[in-house]
């Protein structure tokens, strides 16, 4: 029965794209636009028909589309001009009308994070963000297991990563969204993506600027790896030879405003001296830098850039002022980043506020959310400082 009721909003949503295509340009349907209307009809009285005799005879109320739901529930939400609190529940709990005694509403975790993830450096590298989390991370794959011979004294790698550093500290996340009461009394959708499409933006951008913060009058409640690298002392890159002096770098400073290939390639190779693996690794800073880089020959002579085409040999680059931000140094991050935990716990929590923003006749949608982010292995990350400093600030903004 979902699977039929599925396929036939696919079906009435095709067709009602065929008619506001029709309207908008004001014309008949095309030749391939009747053929293509004919087959879905045909198909619609099929479904109509499997439907009935599924349900006995009775036909089921088909459920509406996702955006519209939200939308009848957000009206009725603000009915009576009370505030009130639900939960965002994950998908498997939604119901399929607009409210419920449970308070649910027809939004999910799930809604809030795919538009957040296109984001996040998570994204980019290939790991998923963990939502509705319960005690500890969920994050497969980080250790590893390997036999060895009697008598060896070799440290096992990943064995650093303790049930401790798996426990997570999460900090609240709240972001408003005013939007008008028109906004809502219309149809379409509007007031489910004006919502969606903000709150993801504003907890993207809390996110990004802790992820990357270097600056030191910044709070440790939620942070990512590079500020502990920042406070480290700088060590001149032409300095470290030994495989000792590897190990034991956090911090190198450039030679120049713009680092050469080599030592671009000296912050991936100090990561990997340490023990961890080459797990999702990636290059991070601004879009100024990124500029430089995409001018800058990897050797004398040669054609070759060192950033082509958002890589420096194969490893991604991320663009962003966050790790600049509040200071005047200008920093290249990079990390395996399977080893920066981050996730959502718990519930998410929407109030939505029709009478505090009554004068503008607006109405005030809050989100909270607890989040937490862990770097599981210090080691696996490494911070690069260009000398003269002056950051540019400039950049994405992700």
């Amino acid at each position: 029965m979902k699977e039929l009721i599925k396929r036939r909003f696919e079906i009435t949503e095709r067709m009602r794209s065929i008619a506001d295509a029709m309207e908008a340009d004001k014309r008949e349907a095309t030749a391939e636009e009747k053929t293509e209307l004919e087959t879905l009809k045909r198909e619609l009285a099929v479904i109509d028909v499997r439907i009935q005799a599924e349900a006995g005879g009775k036909k089921p109320e088909v459920q509406r589309s996702q955006a519209a739901q939200f939308d009848a529930w957000l009206r009725e939400a603000c009915a009576g001009g009370k505030q009130r609190e639900f939960k965002v529940m994950n998908r498997e709990a939604v119901t399929t009308g607009t409210t419920n005694a449970d308070g649910t509403i027809p939004v999910t975790i799930e809604d809030f994070m795919a538009p957040l993830e296109k984001g996040l450096i998570f994204d980019l590298v290939g790991l998923k963000l963990e939502t509705g989390l319960v005690g500890s991370y969920m994050i497969p794959g980080i250790g590893a297991v390997t036999a060895q011979v009697a008598g060896e004294a070799e440290t096992v790698a990943d064995s650093e990563i303790t049930f401790e550093k798996l426990t997570p500290n999460p900090k609240r996340i709240s972001c408003k969204v005013k939007i008008s009461n028109q906004l809502i009394n219309q149809s379409a959708g509007k007031a489910y993506n004006a919502i969606v499409e903000q709150v993801a933006e504003s907890v993207r951008r809390t996110l990004n600027e802790r992820m990357f913060a270097t600056r030191q009058n910044i709070s440790d409640a939620l942070i990512g790896p590079f500020k502990a690298l920042a406070a480290a002392a700088a060590v001149p890159a032409a300095n470290i030879r030994t495989l000792a002096q590897k190990r034991a770098a956090k911090h190198i400073l450039f030679a120049g405003e713009t680092p050469t290939y080599k030592e671009i390639m000296l912050l991936r190779t100090i990561a990997l001296t340490k023990g961890v693996r080459n797990l999702n690794g990636a290059y991070v800073m601004d879009a100024a830098t990124a500029g430089e880089l995409r001018c800058t020959p990897k050797g004398a002579g040669g054609g070759r850039m060192v950033l082509e085409d958002g890589y420096i040999d194969g490893i991604p680059v991320y663009e962003t002022s966050y790790i600049n931000e509040g200071g005047n140094k200008n920093y290249i991050g990079f990390g395996y980043w399977r080893y920066e935990a981050a996730g959502q716990f718990g519930d998410v929590r929407m109030i939505v506020d029709p009478y505090t923003g009554a004068a503008e006749d607006c109405v005030i949608v809050t989100i909270n959310a607890d989040w937490s982010m862990t770097t599981l292995r210090p080691e696996a990350f490494i911070l690069g400082e260009c000398a003269g400093g002056s950051g540019s600030g400039s950049g994405s903004g992700n």
